[in-house]
């Protein structure tokens, strides 16, 4: 086969050395002395048997040691050459977590009380304007402490409720104030720290920038952060001159961009935590999207992070998140420098962050703007440049603890260092941090054998508590390219025999002769930019450069999608969908299937070409495809509706591929999400239902309501014209059934259930023209009772009679165009394997149904 330069055929995938690798393993196998009764993989060590079933790839092992390695509990690679000899070498392995630890404290489903902001301020007191606006932008108010009796008043508030992480608390250290002022400040952060658990920010105001008082810029560097501001806050957010600048133009407004930075922020800290191997395509906050298929991060070289900034609107539109190599920049050493670096990079990726995620905010908007940031500190011996001594290690730590308080998308931790450090960083990374931690390895300049490969993934693992592992190997031979590829599904495979988790990798081979593995590597690859003048890594190629060769190789296939349904040229899903795909750069197609009958559908071309990846089901067919697919997903099931076919390739053990047609229902999302940013806390409380959801209408999108407001902790009540139509949904989602909506009937049903009416979510078609009966609007004005949000899911028109008269009425409003691009970035998801390019849906939809 030939190199990558080359125009001629590509390589195939298996080199003759990862045959023979093949060959070799599977000799051993069958030659094992451990069996398994009345298995059907006789000959198979009873420790990976189930494994081999399911992973094949297993068979790529290089050895009888390598084989072995399923039996062995740790797996520290002793390397002389990989680091160098000093005591925080690792020599023993990081404890293991325990299911009962507590994990994200900060998440918005279990913290519900206020949020602290501390510092000094400058003349023009950033800090108590940082705390309006976002107060302002959560419905709730701000309060500033400054003498001991406040604390007891705060306190008391928290407890009664009264306080929610809607209010926001202002400790300012600024202004020529007495030293007994000080120690009540710094008594009552304390307190509100470490006794009530508050969610603390310190807002780091430079002092000169700011104009800060003079006895300020003199306490807050010598006394207050070291012993107050650091210890006693969680995140960190430095302001320059934002608050004493006028904006430059109208893109560019300094305090908007302050604001933006500090909504992020808090927006990171009330995420769900992230859990190793956590498989949920869904999930938030997860790295099976974050380190999705077909997904790169871009390695930024520059010594002055500013450079970037002409090539940042083509790099943003190639990659999926930015590395902030800290160890390259040569304010390295310079905490607020740093710091300064990374918000002033995510600013100017703002505007042209296209294939960014959606990261749901605590005011119930979404941030679409946000490009995820890998935050690394890479040692010298690490094909870095930051000192690995004992001493820079030290710092190494520190700087990593930084990147989880700056709210970091993803913490690159070198698995080589110190334990004791190593656990240190881990466990405040679960207890506080919603980051994704990617255990990383960088084997310079020598080869080594598969089996300390294999090791090499599994230190990555860091016990089990890394969300993603990366390890790039050093190879003489271009024959052996194929290496760290196979040592990671090897290393997958035994964590899947053993029961641990099973987590993405990064696969690579250092240099030019390594190109090839780039191009097999599934996820998160890293890249350069053919705008850049150099590239961070030898070997490193731009995502345009993969993908092609990734199309050549046929590592990925382009697939059709469709929308499948009846009467559907007015469906938003072909533009929503190709725009997705356009921006992801995937080479696939969605148009529309418009069939009389399900039947007519399974028997056509689409439904049977190799390529078919997929498609949306609309009316009239989403309970009728059902019979169709080979699989059912539990939400599903539960809705007795399919809204999403999902084609997947599976092996057998026959090493055939076998085409598994599995249905899913996304609907119930659309409607979920939505309403769980809107409602927030007042639907949720220690697993108690604290508020009503009344859903109009008895069809599939009804049942999606249903499924969607019993996974938001809500009681049920239902109406429908002909009530006959619910018994079905009451048997399965519970709940109780109204006559009709007159006060006398629906206006006691609350009286036996838990709370009020806090959803209204129709279902009922748009041409039925239905509204509220007058009292239920009437009682939205109420203070007495809250303001209730009213949901419609059709999405043409853009205003239905029944959102018109809510919004009259002062209701929240949510329009059935949310509801199909948040369904419909689920399916993306579902299909893809990676994160959805949320803004860009969200577009497609809303520039075509205005």
């Amino acid at each position: 086969y030939s190199s990558l330069s080359s125009n001629t055929m590509p390589k195939p995938y298996y080199s003759s050395a990862s045959m023979l690798t093949a060959l070799t393993a599977a000799c051993y196998l069958v030659s094992a002395s451990s069996f398994v009764p009345n298995s059907p993989t006789l000959g198979v060590p009873s420790s990976l048997s189930a494994d081999i079933v399911e992973s094949p790839t297993l068979l790529h092992a290089t050895s009888m040691e390598t084989a072995r390695l399923a039996s062995a509990d740790t797996f520290r690679v002793t390397d002389d050459t990989s680091s160098p000899t000093t005591t925080t070498s690792r020599s023993e392995p990081i404890t293991e977590t325990t299911t009962s630890k507590q994990r994200g404290k900060f998440h918005r489903d279990v913290y519900n009380k206020p949020i602290v902001l501390l510092g000094c301020s400058g003349v023009n007191n950033e800090i108590s304007r940082l705390a309006r606006s976002l107060s302002e932008s959560l419905g709730g108010k701000v309060l500033t402490a400054s003498a001991a009796d406040d604390l007891i008043g705060i306190q008391s508030q928290i407890t009664n409720g009264e306080l929610t992480r809607s209010d926001v608390i202002v400790l300012d250290f600024a202004a020529d104030i007495v030293s007994a002022e000080l120690s009540d400040l710094s008594t009552i952060a304390k307190s509100l720290y470490a006794d009530s658990n508050l969610l603390s920010i310190y807002i780091n105001v430079h002092p000169d920038a700011s104009r800060m008082s003079d006895a300020s810029s003199v306490l807050k560097p010598l006394e207050l952060e070291p012993t107050v501001f650091l210890p006693n806050t969680d995140f960190e957010l430095v302001v320059t001159d934002e608050g004493v600048c006028t904006p430059r133009n109208i893109r560019l407004n300094p305090w908007e961009e302050i604001e933006w930075d500090l909504n992020r922020l808090v927006s990171r800290a009330m995420l769900p935590p992230a859990t190793p191997g956590d498989m949920d395509i869904l999930n938030p906050n997860t790295a099976e999207l974050t380190m999705g298929k077909h997904t790169y991060f871009l390695s930024l070289s520059f010594p002055q992070i500013e450079s970037v900034e002409p090539y940042l609107p083509a790099m943003c539109a190639d990659v999926d998140a930015m590395e902030f190599r800290s160890d390259l920049l040569d304010c390295r050493e310079d905490r607020f420098a740093l710091l300064r670096s990374l918000q002033w990079l995510r600013r100017r990726c703002r505007p042209h962050a296209v294939r960014a995620p959606g990261l749901t905010s605590p005011s119930g908007s979404v941030l679409d703007d946000v490009m995820p940031v890998v935050f690394t500190v890479r040692t010298a011996h690490q094909a870095g440049t930051w000192p690995d001594d004992e001493n820079g290690v030290a710092k190494m730590f520190d700087l990593l603890e930084l990147g989880l308080r700056s709210g970091v998308e993803v913490l690159d931790v070198e698995s080589a260092w110190d334990p004791v450090r190593t656990d240190a960083i881990l466990s405040m990374a679960e207890d506080r941090y919603s980051s994704l931690i990617l255990g990383s390895h960088h084997k310079v300049p020598d080869e080594v054998s598969m089996e300390k490969a294999v090791g090499y993934f599994r230190q990555c693992h860091l016990s089990g508590r890394a969300h993603g592992a990366k390890v790039v190997l050093s190879i003489d031979d271009e024959e052996n390219d194929t290496m760290a590829d196979d040592a990671g599904k090897i290393a997958q495979s035994l964590c899947r025999a053993e029961g641990k988790p099973v987590i993405p990798n990064i696969s690579l081979i250092l240099g030019e002769i390594g190109q090839y593995s780039r191009i097999i590597n599934e996820r998160f690859t890293p890249v350069t930019h053919e705008s850049l003048p150099s590239v961070a890594a030898p070997g490193q190629l731009s995502a345009k450069q993969i993908l092609q060769q990734k199309l050549d190789c046929g590592h990925i296939e382009p697939c059709k999608y469709a929308i499948l349904g009846h009467n559907i040229a007015y469906s938003l899903s072909p533009v929503m969908h190709n725009a997705a795909f356009k921006t992801t750069q995937l080479p696939h197609d969605y148009g529309r299937a418009d069939y009389e009958t399900v039947e007519e559908f399974v028997n056509s071309d689409l439904w049977n070409d190799p390529s078919f990846g997929g498609c949306s089901v609309t009316i009239p067919h989403k309970q009728s495809i059902m019979r169709y697919v080979d699989r059912l997903s539990d939400s599903a099931k539960a809705i007795g509706a399919v809204n999403t076919v999902i084609v997947q390739l599976e092996k057998d053990f026959d090493g055939s591929m076998r085409r598994v047609v599995v249905g899913d229902n996304t609907d119930w999302r659309g409607i979920y999400n939505p309403l769980d940013r809107r409602l927030g806390s007042a639907a949720a409380g220690d697993g108690e239902k604290n508020g009503i959801a009344l859903i109009l209408g008895a069809g599939g999108a009804a049942r999606a309501a249903a499924y969607a407001a019993k996974k938001l902790g809500l009681d049920i009540i239902y109406w429908n014209r002909t009530p006959d139509k619910l018994t079905g949904m009451v048997d399965t989602f519970d709940g109780t059934v109204v006559s009709d909506l007159s006060e006398g009937s629906l206006g006691d049903a609350p009286k036996s259930m838990n709370g009020d009416i806090l959803a209204i979510i129709s279902t009922l078609p748009a041409s039925a023209e239905f509204e509220l009966p007058s009292w239920l609007v009437d009682r939205a004005k109420d203070p007495d009772f809250p303001t209730p949000t009213v949901f419609d899911v059709n999405y043409k028109p853009y205003t239905t009679k029944l959102l018109r008269q809510a919004e009259q009425a002062n209701c929240h409003v949510v329009r059935g165009s949310e509801m199909l691009w948040e369904q419909g970035v689920g399916q993306f998801q579902l299909w893809t394997g990676r994160s959805a390019p949320y803004k860009m849906m969200k577009t497609a939809v809303l520039d075509n149904c205005q």
